[in-house]
């Protein structure tokens, strides 16, 4: 049996949710990619805004993976974070953050995979390196079905 290298897994991952979110966003027409969802009172969140802060979480998973330390989250600053992303092309910073993450997570060092780090958004748990890397996976695969529930909304079935 092939042994499989948990680096490039978790890389390869890291990659496909990327791409497909990547893809999801493209297919929206672009005077629909600013459209928000209403519901009620609120006003829903539209696909650039899903595309861009997939691309500033995983510009800040890179930085945690390049250093080996998790940098801490400063709330405060998202927004502008997000809005900074917004100013350009979200869907080339998303790719381009999804690269760069995918990459720092090959060249992370495979003894420390398994090393426990505090878990970012869940205080006094802990998960290990490899954990941390799904954290991205997952966030991208969750907002790809948000962009693709975006459409239906907006009446576009295919």
């Amino acid at each position: 049996m092939a042994e499989i290298d948990i680096r490039s897994a978790l890389a390869g991952w890291v990659r496909d949710s990327g791409e497909s979110l990547y893809k999801a966003g493209k297919k929206v027409p672009a005077e629909r990619f600013q459209w928000h969802p209403k519901a009620e009172e609120a006003e829903g969140r539209d696909t650039e805004d899903q595309i861009a802060e997939c691309a500033v979480i995983n510009t800040w998973g890179t930085q945690a993976f390049q250093t080996g330390s998790v940098p801490p989250i400063d709330w405060s600053q998202y927004p502008a974070l997000v809005a900074e992303v917004k100013t350009g092309d979200a869907l080339e910073a998303l790719k381009t953050a999804t690269e760069a993450l995918a990459e720092a997570i090959e060249a992370f060092p495979a003894d420390k995979l398994g090393d426990k780090i505090p878990h970012p958004f869940y205080e006094g748990k802990e998960i290990t390196w490899a954990d941390f890397a799904m954290i991205f996976y997952w966030n991208d695969v969750y907002h790809v079905g948000q962009v693709n529930y975006i459409q239906v909304l907006y009446g576009d079935n295919s």
